[in-house]
């Protein structure tokens, strides 16, 4: 077999042939009308662009599409995230629970949001180059995900991507197309094509036919392969080289807004109503059970019809689950739901804490995903044992701040240990990256860590404080020292902080003999530490109590059921949602908590699938 040397053309040549090249990938890939169906030869139906914003004069424009930004654009999807004035603060779904003015609240039939179009996170856009190219790519550089409603995959509906942003994603996805196209080998497994055969070799469009469907996730239609081949034929032709054809035609194909964008727009039902079709739900059950772009396994099952039924979208979820992306995902709902990506940004006192790096955040994060992971999987437990786990996943920077053995461990090497059954470190919250989260510069926050315990494990909304409330606790002379503890009560003195401060603070000070980076500790200023607390009602002595709380609570599960769902789903919960809750949550209990089951029952409910017309969007010209 010949080895094809392509020939580079120096200096002015290069650049001429190579911008040229960029530009009409750029222009080709950009131009197309989207067309989906929900079969390969039916009728295509038209989806609702993302509306294009444009930055210099503020207004929406009509000039552009989902496949392009034009000059001056920025490309964001219409979204469905808002929640509903109508869902029952404080509550997770039950039928009885009260409205504001004490009577019985009623559960609406459900409806389903909109359909939408939803930009891949960063994590979906790495792994998907990485199943597809084989190449990790740093994503640090590209636009940051917009979270909403406490999910970055529910933001993914409103995010706008500046022009800067589509430079960043054509960079990306360049570099991953040059490490596999400049590798003769690698080309020619990616391709199935010999780099030397001519443009218009069959090989050829095979491999654009199906790249294209695993980069659009769907067939693609006979007008967007001939564009797409032509993209191939003219680069070819001004290099004087198929290899190029091909190289920049897999640029055009993931530099698309048909890659970048989820579309979840949704086709009529035959007994009406509107659902997803097969291959957006391919896609929805690929990006929730895997964090990536469905595998030809799936695109099949959604060309036989194999999605179109609950029992077969099951069969489907079940495969996924049983992967080692599905154990991941598991581990990526917990990094969205915790929040942990905000584990890299909580600044610390460098004086009091010197091991307080990037080392030991990134083993904080990691130890809260495996086990998550290794709780749902290994242990096949309830979800709720995730409040009461002693598993951890420590390097050395975590075993010593959690006062283990570092022996035979280094910063790079990772291993699962039992805490003792007598530490103080117990369950999810017990662990460094909840800790740390919520914490200041130099010491603990029960507020803080109350607070998130009470919105985002309880379901409950708190008030912000008033405008003119003082948030900073004063310090305390320092020939009177004082816990945190009692400088709260000082200040819940005031009638307008001990409301929210009652619903916070209990919440938060069995977690004061945790220091601001998580460190264990028995003494405050010199003062022993009193971690008491409240939860439901119930005294807890200190965390350990406290997690045993919660590995107990109706309204903890009801609320892991409500996240999960808004997860899923990618919308915040609506009034309309609370009965498929009701129902999700019954299912839950009656599994023993299982978390998998959980997955399976929401991607197997209607609600998952189903969505109503888009609005029209008004665009000013």
């Amino acid at each position: 077999m010949n080895q094809l040397t392509v020939r580079r053309p120096t200096a002015r040549d290069a650049s001429r042939k190579r911008l040229g090249a960029l530009v009409a990938v750029l222009l080709a890939a950009c131009s197309a009308e989207p067309t989906h169906s929900s079969t390969v030869d039916g009728p295509p139906y038209p989806p609702a662009s993302p509306q294009v914003v444009n930055t210099a004069a503020g207004n929406p424009s009509s000039a552009a599409t989902p496949n392009g930004t034009g000059p001056g654009g920025t490309v964001t999807g219409p979204g469905t995230a808002g929640s509903d004035s109508n869902i029952r603060p404080g509550t997770e779904g039950g039928n009885d629970a009260p409205t504001g003015d004490g009577s019985p609240a009623t559960t609406k039939a459900f409806a389903p949001p909109p359909g939408s179009l939803r930009r891949l996170t960063a994590t979906q856009f790495r792994n998907t180059v990485s199943d597809i190219f084989g190449v990790t790519v740093d994503t640090t550089e590209l636009d940051s995900d917009n979270w909403n409603a406490d999910f970055a995959v529910i933001g993914a509906a409103t995010v706008v991507t500046s022009e800067r942003g589509v430079e960043q994603y054509h960079s990306a996805i360049e570099a991953a197309a040059n490490a596999v196209f400049d590798d003769v080998d690698r080309q020619r497994q990616f391709t199935g094509c010999d780099a030397d055969l001519p443009i218009e070799d069959p090989c050829v469009g095979n491999f654009i036919e199906r790249m294209g469907r695993r980069a659009w996730r769907r067939p693609l239609d006979a007008s967007e392969l001939e564009r797409l081949w032509n993209i191939a034929r003219a680069v070819a032709d001004d290099f004087d080289a198929p290899q190029e054809g091909l190289r920049w035609t897999t640029v055009a194909l993931f530099t698309s807004p048909h890659f970048l964008y989820r579309t979840e727009l949704g086709t009529p039902k035959p007994a009406g109503g509107m659902a997803l079709t097969g291959y957006e739900m391919a896609s929805r059950l690929a990006f929730l059970i895997g964090n990536s772009a469905p595998d030809d396994v799936l695109l099949d099952d959604a060309a036989k019809g194999a999605l179109d039924t609950a029992d077969g979208v099951r069969v489907a979820a079940e495969r996924l689950l049983s992967s080692s992306r599905g154990r991941a995902a598991v581990g990526a709902f917990a990094e969205e739901y915790l929040q942990l990506h905000r584990v890299g940004t909580q600044a610390k006192d460098a004086a009091l804490f010197p091991e307080y790096g990037a080392a030991l955040q990134g083993a904080m994060a990691r130890d809260m995903r495996e086990t998550w992971e290794q709780v749902v999987f290994d242990d096949a437990a309830s979800a709720l044992d995730l409040f009461t786990t002693r598993r951890a996943v420590v390097n050395a920077d975590l075993a010593a701040l959690y006062g283990l053995d570092v022996a035979d461990l280094d910063s790079d090497t990772f291993e699962t240990v039992t805490l003792p059954e007598d530490s103080p470190r117990v369950g999810i919250l017990g662990k460094a990256a909840f800790l740390s989260q919520f914490a200041n510069q130099k010491e603990g926050s029960p507020t803080l860590r109350g607070k998130f315990i009470r919105q985002t494990l309880m379901c409950t909304p708190i008030p912000p404080p008033p405008g003119d409330v003082d948030v900073v606790l004063d310090e305390p002379p320092a020939d009177m020292p004082m816990t945190k503890r009692e400088r709260l009560e000082l200040h819940r003195s005031s009638d307008t902080c001990a409301g929210c401060h009652a619903l916070m603070d209990p919440l938060g000070l069995p977690f004061e003999t945790f220091d601001a980076i998580g460190r264990h500790r028995t003494t405050e200023r010199g003062l022993t530490i009193d971690p008491s607390g409240e939860v439901e009602g119930q005294a807890v002595a200190d965390s350990r109590q406290f997690g045993a709380a919660l590995a107990s609570s109706d309204a903890v599960a009801k609320c892991l059921v409500r996240k999960y769902y808004s997860y899923a789903t990618g919308h915040a919960v609506r009034g309309v949602d609370l009965g498929v809750l009701d129902s999700l949550s019954a299912a839950f209990a009656a599994s023993g908590y299982d978390m998998r089951d959980l997955i399976l029952n929401v991607v197997s409910h209607e609600a998952f699938s189903s969505v109503a017309p888009q609005p029209d969007l008004e665009t000013t010209p």
